[in-house]
């Protein structure tokens, strides 16, 4: 979280955070490593100065433990005090220990019989009741050395037999350990001592508040512990004798320790602020000599942008790499300049003649409008320019065009032309003139003007050609004020002109909604495709067997209400879905449908061969086979029970590949029909090469067939050269019994039309199906 906060800040801040960063953590690990190495250095100080403390502590016991046994030695072997002992003499036997124990400074002259039981003492305080419980501990043997604990006191003492010859008793010396002995010690070993007995603290160099504080009997601190710790002493327990539990603790103080890491801690926390503050200074003066160059590469990247090409040149000295780095910019700069001017160019005009692309017709025509400017905009259609192209290359081709051009160009710099003129080749064969205007009777004189100048020969490899070019028409003042709308109508014009082969055609009012009312026709097609809302759906028309007598086919048709609510003839949405590529999309639908539906119908035990109408674009689809196989494993239904209707237009067209395609389909079972036949531009004799089973007669020599003996004469050979070819022939838009008379009389095979049955969806099929075969 803190390098993505790290990452926002500035390039200086960052420089600023980096080096105060690694000063602080270099300043931290080599304190740390500092820290660990005096901790080591002060624990193994410590201890050997435990170390030695202990051996002069038990030297200095071992020293009053000989005086001990040589002042015992002294009196036990005085004969007098032998004697006084043999006869029981208390009061010379008390003199004599007072004595002896003055002149040797002890504070513990004691004299028990051979069974422990006293019997005189220096110190008439110590009752047989108060020593017997510490003297019982002591074996009764030769010259024993031991520490006792007596009444609160820490004594050593020497147990030496009283002999005459044999032992007849046992006399005890013993010096007291004090507080003066404790202070001795403590000089002479430069550590505090404490004495224990059963691990009940007995005397000790420490003070009381200093005892309450500290735990002598606790772990001994180690390593970094000694200099984080809050102790005031360092702890080192030693055994003095385990026969009476009586030790020591020899206790060193850390103040001193604690006063050097605090002046250590200090030293570092202040030669840290000054690092840093050095530090700091250096990266900023540092991170400004970065910054400040790449501030100013900055605001020429962000002029660059906005269209600025111009560096400035350098007026302060940068480091060497920054200002290579900045003549690089400037370099680039220039390149971007010239790359963005040619790229302008390529986006806004057309790279074979030199004039505005569409899209920037659009703009300038806007930004003309913005001003209040009126325009006249002239769509130029060249008639039957792919055809010319065909015949005379795409070389000679673009020939023409430049010249086409280059005459607009100078229809422009005539004198009469107006101030504002643009010129745009927007497609292949068309090109645009847009001229502003002060009122409509200057419309006339500018088109004359152009077409004086467009309309004379072109001179191509010494021959003449002559264009034919048609003019539409739109302008501001009738027609609207955006330029993409002025254009679209111009564009419409053109188109008029070219289906009416009037070479000059103005905008009529209407067009272009009815234009915009087709691409939202096709819009919602397209929308009403992907949601299937059931807007689309399709109708059934039976077809009647003339010689069963039988319903067993049945158009499948296409219907489509809007988002309005309104019935869309089918003949436009069809033919849109045709001109925008939905066409594909849409029959496939009705082909699922259609599939859909013979499954239904069949498992309720009816029975109907559909047929589905196709475009040449589907036919001509490479999944289009595919997609059929998919589609009638999915709902179990034989390929024979779709019929594929096609018109004769849609034979024709690429007549190789559909022919090819139709044989396959035959083959893996699907019936081929010829739809609308009798108005296209096909014949029997052509009808002979194709894979076909069924014919359909167009409706128009049916609708009337009673009352044109045309007609009659038509339907009844089609009828018998269909049947010779082995055709199945089925005549559509039958409307009374008359026509449907003549039919049979014919042997046509099948009828349908609104006589038996108009268009019904699948439901109402079922009904009038059963309705019909229960009446016939």
């Amino acid at each position: 979280m803190f390098l993505k906060q790290l990452i926002k800040l500035s390039l200086r801040a960052q420089i600023t955070w980096l080096a105060a960063s690694l000063i602080i953590m270099t300043t931290l690990l080599l304190t740390i490593n500092y820290w660990l190495t005096t901790a080591s250095y002060v624990e193994q100080q410590l201890q050997q100065q435990m170390y030695f403390a202990q051996n002069v502590l038990k030297q200095n016991l071992k020293q009053q433990e000989q005086v001990l046994i040589t002042s015992a030695n002294v009196l036990t072997a005085d004969f007098g005090f032998k004697q006084a002992v043999a006869t029981q003499d208390t009061k010379t036997l008390q003199s004599a220990l007072l004595n002896h124990g003055q002149r040797i400074k002890a504070d513990l002259m004691v004299l028990i019989d051979l069974n422990g039981e006293f019997i005189a003492s220096n110190n008439n305080s110590y009752s047989l009741a108060q020593l017997r419980k510490h003297l019982n501990a002591l074996p009764l043997k030769a010259v024993n050395a031991q520490m006792l604990a007596i009444n609160d006191s820490i004594y050593q003492i020497i147990l030496a037999p009283v002999k005459a010859p044999r032992t007849i008793a046992y006399a005890i010396i013993g010096f007291r350990i004090d507080q003066n002995t404790l202070s001795q010690l403590r000089e002479l070993l430069s550590l505090d001592i404490t004495f224990l007995a059963n691990k009940h603290i007995i005397q000790s160099s420490l003070t009381k508040d200093v005892l309450a504080n500290e735990n002598v009997f606790g772990a001994n601190l180690t390593g970094i512990s000694l200099l984080l710790s809050s102790a005031s002493f360092f702890h080192q327990p030693i055994e003095i004798t385990t026969a009476n539990n009586i030790s020591a603790v020899l206790s060193a103080s850390l103040d001193p320790l604690h006063r050097d890491i605090n002046r250590l801690i200090i030293a570092t926390v202040l030669a840290i602020l000054f690092i840093l503050f050095i530090a700091i200074s250096l990266s900023r003066i540092l991170s400004k000599r970065i910054t400040q160059p790449l501030d100013k590469l900055m605001n020429i990247t962000k002029n660059i942008s906005d269209g600025n090409f111009l560096v400035p040149q350098l007026n302060n000295r940068f480091p060497k790499e920054l200002e290579k780095l900045y003549g690089g910019f400037s370099l680039m700069s220039s390149a971007i300049k010239q790359r963005e001017e040619k790229i302008t160019y390529q986006a806004e005009r057309d790279l074979l003649t030199g004039l505005y692309n569409r899209y920037k017709i659009i703009n300038d025509i806007d930004a003309l409008l913005k001003l209040n400017l009126q325009i006249v905009l002239i769509n130029l259609n060249v008639k039957g320019f792919k055809a010319l192209n065909d015949t005379i290359g795409i070389t000679n081709g673009d020939v023409i065009l430049k010249e086409i051009a280059l005459r607009l160009g100078n229809f422009h710099k005539q004198s009469q032309t107006p101030k504002h003129c643009l010129l745009s080749r927007p497609n292949a064969d068309e090109f645009i003139v847009a001229i502003t205007i002060s009122d409509e009777q200057q419309i006339k004189g500018l088109i004359s003007q152009l077409r004086n100048e467009l309309e004379r020969p072109f001179y191509l490899d010494g021959i003449d050609l002559s264009l034919q070019i048609y003019y539409g028409i739109a302008n501001s003042l009738e027609h609207g004020n955006d330029g993409e709308k002025l254009i679209r109508r111009a564009s419409m014009a053109a188109a008029n002109a070219v289906k009416s082969n009037n070479t000059l055609q103005f905008y009529q009012n209407g067009d272009d909604e009815a234009y915009l009312y087709k691409l939202n026709l096709i819009e919602e097609l397209k929308l009403a495709l992907e949601q299937d809302t059931g807007n689309l759906f399709l109708t059934y028309q039976p077809k009647l067997n003339l010689k069963t007598k039988q319903v067993d086919k049945a158009e499948a048709l296409i219907r489509w209400v809007d988002k309005n609510n309104e019935f869309v003839n089918p003949e436009m949405f069809i033919a849109l879905a045709e001109q925008s590529g939905l066409i594909v999309t849409l029959t496939q639908w009705v082909i699922r449908q259609a599939a859909q539906q013979i499954h239904n119908w069949n498992q309720q035990g009816l029975y109907f061969n559909v047929s589905v109408n196709l475009s040449a674009q589907d036919i001509q689809h490479e999944q289009f086979v595919h997609f059929l196989l998919e589609t009638t494993t999915y709902y179990c239904v034989e390929p024979s029970n779709i019929i594929l209707e096609l018109t004769e237009r849609d034979i024709a067209e690429n007549e190789a590949l559909v022919i090819a395609k139709l044989t396959h389909l035959k083959s893996l079972g699907f019936e081929i029909s010829v739809d609308d036949y009798g108005i296209g531009q096909s014949s029997l004799a052509k009808l002979k090469n194709l894979p076909v089973d069924e014919l359909k007669i167009d409706k128009c020599f049916i609708l009337k067939l009673n009352e044109s003996s045309q007609d009659q004469d038509i339907v009844e050979s089609t009828i018998t050269l269909g049947h010779k070819l082995g055709l199945r022939v089925v005549a559509e838009g039958v409307e009374n019994q008359p026509s449907l008379d003549l039919l049979t009389q014919f042997n046509c095979d099948y009828i349908q039309g609104y006589y038996l049955a108009k268009p019904q969806k699948a439901e109402q099929l079922s009904e009038w199906y059963a309705h019909y075969v229960k009446n016939h």
